[in-house]
């Protein structure tokens, strides 16, 4: 090619393929681990197994208001011959351990939570017996075992509770400091560093200081902090080979992965492909997918360390960020499931789709029990077009889906399902 006005010619790449060969670049990579407190843990993905380290409960205790009996002794107890026991005792869960003993003819009185003395074999709610002074009656037999929740019953120690790359959630952590837990070994949040670049995000800036010029990094920044990662943005580049390499050299200095955002297509300021190439091997592994809007996407790795390069258009730069950051984000994370929600719903309209695979943004909503994906028109750099969205569907090559016909919708994220939801 001796072209003065392209700088390039990507070779466009199948999405899944070149999705899928760069997470096999970062599958054997050691995942980073830390041990934090339980407080700070929601969110966050195991890095271990946790098995129990005490049984739960640790004594036999009862889930009633009642009193402790030897149930062997209510055998003949009936509404017209009660049989009658003696009060000796109380006890409360304050009580454990304890060194109190129901022997025949007596009852303790016990309150929800506290020890069952030794010989009492069941208890029996306080609203099933007739108390006279200092003695109690029962009307009916007595099972053994009733109301009483046996030691263990809820966790055996050594028993495996939550396997290593579970994410946690409110109940976990609360079984976790039902354990006397204080802290849990997670795998770290992977720091992604975000350069934009181009002279007019600069000169924007000169113009008004005040202003936020680099819109698009915010909401890539907003995406990656969603999906679990902890993202820093790093600033603009300049359209100036020198300077596109410094950046992201600085960048991959303190950081898991970077996203570039702009300069990385066939112009001839799009320098940011010959920096990751300049900085270490293997360089550019992709650029460029056969996929509508995103088709500039792609991702180099430099030294071990992945750079997504994103297009600097906000439709195709959110494209490329769900097909390459998104799952990335997840295999640094530590986590197996998919990151992002997927729903089965109906296409509203009838959809045609050309050679390419289509990136299609989609408002989805839920109407008259079923789910409808209503796609949103607008151009590929309209941000109010992704404003109106609340997911996408990936439509493969010669495709044309009829009105009604079933599509799968990939949500940009989980706070998405509150407005979708009844």
């Amino acid at each position: 090619m001796n072209r003065p006005d392209i700088r390039r010619l990507p070779k466009r790449a199948d999405p899944y393929q070149a999705q899928d060969a760069l997470l096999k670049l970062v599958s054997q990579k050691t995942l980073k681990t830390e041990k934090i407190p339980l407080e700070e843990c929601l969110g966050r993905v195991l890095s271990k197994d946790a098995f129990s380290n005490l049984n739960i409960p640790s004594y036999d205790k009862t889930f009633i208001d009642g009193y402790a009996i030897n149930n062997e002794e209510t055998k003949t107890a009936n509404p017209a011959k009660p049989t009658a026991f003696e009060i000796t005792g109380k006890l409360f869960p304050v009580d454990y351990p304890t060194i109190i003993e129901v022997h025949k003819g007596e009852a303790i009185y016990v309150a929800c939570g506290a020890p069952i003395p030794k010989g009492a074999t069941a208890t029996v709610k306080v609203e099933e017996t007739r108390l006279h002074e200092s003695t109690v009656e029962v009307f009916r037999e007595i099972h053994t075992g009733e109301g009483i929740i046996p030691l263990g019953d809820d966790l055996r120690k050594g028993q495996l509770i939550l396997r290593k790359g579970h994410t946690l959630r409110p109940q976990d952590l609360g079984v976790l400091a039902s354990l006397k837990m204080t802290c849990a070994e997670v795998y770290k949040k992977p720091l992604v560093s975000i350069i934009s670049g181009g002279d007019e995000l600069l000169k924007q800036c000169q113009t008004n200081p005040a202003a936020i010029a680099n819109n698009y990094a915010l909401v890539v920044a907003g995406l990656t902090s969603e999906l679990g990662a902890a993202p820093k943005q790093m600033g603009i580049m300049p359209d100036a080979i020198e300077k596109v390499t410094e950046m992201i050299a600085n960048a991959l200095e303190n950081s898991d992965f970077i996203i570039t955002i702009g300069g990385s297509s066939v112009g001839i300021k799009d320098f940011v492909p010959d920096a990751v190439n300049a900085l270490g091997k293997p360089g550019v592994v992709t650029q460029g997918v056969l996929l509508r809007p995103g088709a500039i996407s792609g991702f180099g790795i430099v030294n071990g360390k992945p750079v997504i390069m994103l297009p600097g258009h906000i439709g195709s730069c959110i494209a490329g960020f769900y097909l390459f950051a998104a799952p990335l984000i997840g295999a640094f994370s530590g986590s197996n499931a998919a990151v992002l929600p997927k729903i089965n719903a109906k296409i509203s309209e009838d959809v045609k789709n050309g050679p390419q695979f289509r990136f299609l943004l989609v408002h989805l909503k839920r109407e008259n029990g079923k789910f409808l994906a209503q796609p949103t028109e607008g151009g590929s750099s309209a941000l109010t077009t992704i404003v109106n969205s609340n997911g996408y569907a990936m439509i493969p090559p010669h495709t044309e889906l009829k009105k009604n016909s079933d599509v799968d919708v990939f949500l940009f994220n989980k706070l998405e399902m509150t407005e979708i939801l009844p």
